[in-house]
């Protein structure tokens, strides 16, 4: 639930546009009272050395640029350190694999905070299971950042987590898979000690970002709607540093607002978990 200092207001009394395709839905939303408060003024991450697993996916490039942007020190983990290297340059590369545990063990040493950006894909790569990405990668990793003191671990995981149901076909059983591996290594994480924050955005797509708003629903809402990827990877590294987003757990999602960027002063409504 979210603290008093929000107004939840309900689809009969303000509806949101988000976008998806060109469908309008109304939902449930938390909206601050009155004008947006600005975005808290954030410590600088300059020097610092942030963990990037995924750095090499669509998502993790963007979260990669955002943080050498600001003159932070990129650790990144690769299977083809070579190909990587050719992909994602100025970065401390480490050839690393999460399905191996023994080649992630000081992955975070002397690193201040990690992104989690992993995603599983078996279509693609039958040996590159959910059980062994999103569920014991994950762990294994959040185990790593505890060892070595990180102070903040921000993951990105999906919407609808909680709600996968087991289905008749192969890709309903695939994906089912998925989202309860993802769903098993959010709880390692919670469970690790290390500070985090859990995101799950919704549908995916590469827009750029700020063309819209982002709004957040505690938990694992479902929304039928989409958000940039530039944005997911503009919440998480916001999160890194922001003690607004220590340990929680929020759906996110792009909406038609007149202030497309009130959402660095909304994480102070989303509640602990």
């Amino acid at each position: 639930m979210f603290n008093r200092r929000a107004l939840i207001v309900s689809f009969a009394s303000l509806s949101l546009f988000a976008h998806c395709g060109n469908v309008t839905i109304n939902k449930p939303v938390a909206a601050q009272e009155g004008a947006p408060k600005p975005a808290p003024v954030l410590p600088s991450m300059k020097g610092e050395t942030i963990v990037v697993a995924g750095a090499t996916g669509r998502t993790g490039k963007v979260i990669v640029e955002l943080l050498k942007e600001q003159g932070v020190k990129v650790r990144a983990f690769s299977r083809n350190i070579d190909k990587a290297k050719m992909e994602v340059q100025d970065v401390e590369w480490i050839s690393a694999d999460v399905r191996d545990p023994a080649s992630i063990k000081g992955i975070a040493m002397g690193a201040n905070r990690m992104v989690i950006a992993l995603g599983s894909n078996s279509f693609k790569d039958p040996n590159n299971k959910p059980e062994l990405v999103d569920n014991k990668g994950v762990a294994l990793l959040a185990e790593e950042a505890k060892k070595s003191g990180v102070k903040q671990v921000v993951l990105i995981s999906s919407a609808g987590v909680t709600k996968a149901q087991p289905g008749g076909n192969d890709f309903a059983k695939v994906m089912y898979t998925v989202m309860s591996s993802k769903l098993e290594g959010e709880n390692a994480l919670r469970k690790s000690g290390v500070g985090y924050t859990i995101l799950r955005p919704v549908g995916l797509w590469d827009k750029p970002a700020g063309q819209f708003g982002i709004a957040f629903l505690q938990g694992d809402v479902p929304v039928a709607a989409m958000i940039a990827r530039a944005d997911v990877a503009a919440v998480a590294v916001n999160a890194l540093n922001n003690p607004d987003a220590k340990n929680k757990t929020f759906t996110l999602f792009n909406v038609s607002q007149r202030q497309n960027d009130a959402w660095k002063s909304a994480l102070a409504e989303v509640a602990a978990d």
